[in-house]
């Protein structure tokens, strides 16, 4: 049996702190759709000064509820499910605002929320 190696986690940069953001995209995107938007998204994070962008795709799972979202041309969707995908990194926390204002104005998001990772000590 092979030895599982455990990645060593990217220590904190001084003035950057470590943050998560979950994002439930439309369920009916296709997967070069889907790729474009993490795609944007890590350039965001990056450009806002972000490093060590990780992105973690849990496919498509049904929401608890179901959610109304008008889109820019005023059509209101109701989704049943959505495609979660997590983004863990290190930025700025000036650069979070910049982040969750362009998360809630794109059609193709239903829902988006970020963390502050805290790490405990024990």
């Amino acid at each position: 049996m092979a030895a599982v190696e455990e990645q060593e986690e990217p220590q904190c940069p001084p003035g950057l702190r470590q943050y998560e953001t979950m994002a439930v995209l439309r369920p009916n995107m296709s997967e070069d759709e889907r790729l474009s938007l993490t795609h944007k998204y890590e350039e965001l994070l990056v450009a806002g000064g972000g490093m060590y962008v990780e992105v973690f795709n849990r496919g498509v799972i049904p929401l608890a509820y179901s959610i109304k979202k008008k889109n820019k041309a005023g059509e209101t969707n109701t989704y049943l499910d959505g495609i979660y995908l997590l983004f863990t990194y290190f930025t700025k926390p000036e650069s979070i605002e910049v982040l969750e204002a362009t998360l809630k104005m794109d059609d193709d998001v239903i829902r988006s929320s970020t963390f502050k990772v805290r790490k405990r000590k024990y």
